[in-house]
């Protein structure tokens, strides 16, 4: 995504985010045991801004929240001592009370996209990547026996609920393999060894997808069904975006949609290859800065919501069949768009 700058009075901020004589809460730790119905989704977080968001997300008592990429923004763009820089990015989103409270109550599943990576639009050639995930681990407090901390990248999955309520969040890294094509505005490409995900993480995909699950929650840091626009996305890329409907087809991996961040407004996409269901995509970012305009998408369902927002996630699993509703909810928590994906139609 196109870079933004943020300058801020770093020392004055963190005191301001502070409130006097109150103990940092604990952070709710993931349960996987927890038959989801309620998932809040969100990304592009100005660290220094306004971030009283956390409390509208708070407030719908999600069973989890997902950061999904520029969680905060800390491009190095300074040089200089990288790790310390981006350290002190963190400790300004880890010390406002809002997303404070938020981690206090909600548990959070996490990836990054470019600019909590450490640099705009940069993929597998940056050089402080390994710094980057240092930082990144230790702030989300991935476990130390987690497979985030053996294997390249930051790619993970959970497994949430019973058999009958199982739902599967497939976190995608699609900035540590990256194969950068060009600065802004970007074409697409026709190289095909041009990777978003890199072999490794393809294949683990394809491992991830074979185990049985209800619902699959693939979460992408920028947009996979969208139509290119000159800015990242997966159609940039289109032999990935068909070996994504390739693997999911292979596994024969039901109930899968995308969720991503990244563009700084809310739209749903859809995209239809024949032969197989549908592929969503729900785009939610903004949770503190937006555009004036969302880009061309001949894929969009609707309109695009150009205004704070974050998302919701509502499984209902005791209708039938099963539906899954979107939400777009602006930073009060209202909500401005919908969305209703019956079970049924994501399946072969």
């Amino acid at each position: 995504m196109k870079k933004i700058i943020f300058i801020a009075c770093l020392s004055t901020i963190v005191s301001a985010c502070i409130p006097t004589g109150e103990p940092a809460p604990t952070v709710k730790p993931i349960d996987e045991n927890v038959n989801l119905t309620k998932i809040a989704i969100g990304s592009c977080c100005n660290q220094a801004g306004n971030l009283s968001i956390f409390k509208a997300i708070k407030n719908k008592t999600p069973d989890i929240y997902v950061a999904m990429g520029d969680n905060i923004y800390s491009d190095n763009i300074l040089g200089g001592d990288f790790a310390s820089f981006l350290q002190s990015q963190y400790d300004l989103l880890g010390n406002n009370y809002d997303f404070r409270q938020l981690r206090a109550n909600v548990p959070v599943v996490a990836t990054w996209d470019d600019h909590d990576y450490g640099q705009n639009n940069a993929g597998a050639e940056f050089p402080y990547k390994a710094v980057a995930k240092d930082k990144f681990l230790t702030f989300w407090q991935i476990p130390s026996n987690s497979p985030r901390r053996t294997h390249d990248g930051v790619y993970d999955s959970y497994m949430f609920g019973d058999a009958d309520h199982k739902v599967q969040i497939i976190v995608l890294d699609c900035r540590n393999f990256l194969n950068v094509i060009s600065a802004e505005p970007i074409s697409a490409t026709s190289d095909t060894t041009k990777t978003i995900l890199g072999a490794a993480q393809w294949a683990w995909l394809g491992q991830e997808l074979l185990k049985p699950a209800k619902i699959r929650i693939i979460l992408s840091s920028t947009q996979l069904c969208t139509a290119q626009n000159g800015w990242e996305t997966w159609a940039n890329y289109p032999h990935e975006i068909e070996r994504m409907f390739k693997t999911i087809k292979d596994a024969h991996a039901e109930g899968a949609f995308v969720i991503s961040g990244d563009v700084h407004y809310a739209e749903f996409s859809r995209r239809s290859k024949v032969g197989q269901y549908p592929l969503y995509d729900f785009t939610s970012s903004g949770l503190t800065h937006t555009e004036n305009a969302a880009s061309v998408n001949q894929y969009r369902l609707g309109t695009a919501y150009v205004a704070l927002n974050f998302g919701m996630i509502n499984i209902d699993w005791n209708a039938s069949p099963v539906t899954i509703t979107w939400q777009v909810c602006d930073n009060n928590g209202n909500v401005t768009r919908t969305q209703v994906i019956p079970l049924d139609e994501l399946k072969f």
